[in-house]
């Protein structure tokens, strides 16, 4: 049978098709960024009511024979009908939707509840679960509240208060913050990865670093770490990780992500037959600075594994040996630059030939000249340049260098910006996790 009258969702397309002829007949000739501005502003009128036409059309409960539907009560499985309708407003991408949705009383569990679902609708539905609340979210991550605030009222025509995108944003790094503590106390007391494998292609590299953030008391210290993989001299899928805490609290966290990026795999079997076998793990690649605290947290949570400072860090420490042998001057730089090739293509021994052989003109420049020789001498393993080429490994932790700019400092050191530990370490939960499911450029 042909439906004669039209259903809800044509006669709200019929009223913005009259209003956008309106629009036409009163702006003959205008310029097109007018026409623009007038059909978005026509649409979005009416998208909120759109939205709700569908959502009744397509959620049972709200159906006129949902009225006499029955649902189970959560806790003790009975089924009971609707006592009555209650009204829910919720903000949505669309705007702001009302709709009634039935309300159901136990009179076991004495207590009321609202029809479960397993899916998307009415039942459970609030600003949260709806696209609008991804939208607060990645805006409160990325961004000031306030201006994320501004953009989404100016991008969308939502209205929400920056106190809304705070909360939201920090109510969703809390989850992430749970998820995160469970999984590193899971990784370490099985070692194996706590969630689905999602392994890192070519060759596993693990890159940590720390970045200062100005707190509520004073500037500490956040910790991060980068996992991905290497392909073709790439750094490729790279995942993240951001902590304010101390090597003890950080390298469980950073296991966890690399076991989940595949650092536990089981790769081949060491030993004879007639002896206990050795699980032998993916190798490894850990960069970093030279800090202690890597090479600790490397040793302690991964197995096979490759050490390597990272080249252009090692290259300021002969920078500053230079600067304290010779001053600003043209000498420096010619001292420099040879160490920084002897280090690059023939590795360590050269340079340190050339530590142990300069004369400190000051006290001063002793003490730099003292300090570095220990650094190169501690290091000397992790600076194997030319072998580590050959292999085509890593030998600079841009990756991490990179993200404790722009995934720390853009968002934590904005101007007049105190953080307390909790919400900073909200706010960029969110945003590793953001960063880390970008698509990469090829």
């Amino acid at each position: 049978m042909v439906e004669v009258h039209p259903t809800p969702i044509v006669g709200i397309l019929e009223q913005l098709g009259h209003t956008l002829q309106l629009l036409a007949q009163r702006q003959v000739d205008a310029p097109l960024a007018v026409l623009e501005m007038g059909v978005l502003e026509a649409v979005r009128a009416v998208q909120a009511e759109l939205l709700g036409a569908v959502l009744r059309l397509s959620q049972r409960s709200l159906w006129p024979s949902g009225a006499t539907r029955q649902w189970p009560c959560p806790h003790c499985g009975d089924r009971h009908g609707a006592q009555s309708w209650r009204p829910r407003t919720v903000a949505t991408v669309c705007g702001q939707l009302s709709f009634e949705r039935p309300w159901c009383v136990c009179v076991v569990g004495g207590s009321g509840f609202k029809p479960h679902r397993s899916g998307p609708g009415p039942g459970g539905t609030d600003a949260a679960e709806c696209g609008v609340g991804e939208w607060v979210v990645e805006g409160g991550a990325r961004t000031s509240f306030a201006e994320a605030a501004a953009l989404l009222q100016r991008w969308t025509g939502l209205v929400v208060s920056p106190e809304t995108v705070r909360q939201r944003t920090e109510a969703s790094g809390a989850g992430l913050e749970t998820a995160h503590e469970a999984a590193a106390q899971q990784v370490q007391e099985t070692r194996e990865a706590a969630a689905p494998l999602d392994p890192a292609p070519g060759q596993l590299v693990v890159e940590a670093d720390g970045a200062m953030v100005h707190y509520r008391d004073a500037w500490h210290e956040m910790k991060i770490g980068v996992v991905a993989g290497q392909v073709a001299g790439k750094l490729v899928g790279a995942s993240y990780l951001a902590q304010r805490a101390g090597p003890d609290q950080f390298g469980p966290r950073l296991l966890a992500e690399a076991a989940r990026r595949g650092a536990l795999e089981v790769v081949d079997w060491a030993g004879s037959p007639l002896q206990p076998r050795l699980a032998v793990l993916r190798e490894v690649v850990v960069l970093g600075d030279g800090a202690p605290w890597i090479w600790h947290l490397a040793a302690d949570h991964f197995g096979q594994r490759v050490e390597i400072v990272d080249f252009y860090h090692a290259c300021e420490h002969l920078w500053a040996v230079a600067k304290a042998l010779y001053g600003e001057t043209a000498a420096a730089t010619d001292w420099a630059t040879a160490r920084v090739d002897d280090l690059r293509e023939h590795g360590v021994a050269p340079v340190q030939a050339a530590l142990a052989a300069a004369q400190a003109p000051t006290p001063e420049a002793q003490d730099v000249l003292r300090r570095e020789r220990g650094y190169f001498r501690t290091n000397a393993d992790r600076m194997a340049y030319p072998t580590f080429r050959a292999a085509g490994l890593p030998i600079g932790s841009g990756a991490v260098e990179s993200s404790a700019r722009h995934l720390v400092q853009q968002r934590l050191k904005r101007a007049g910006a105190r953080w307390s530990d909790t919400g900073a370490q909200y706010v960029m939960n969110v945003r590793c996790k953001l960063a880390s499911a970008q698509p990469k450029a090829a």
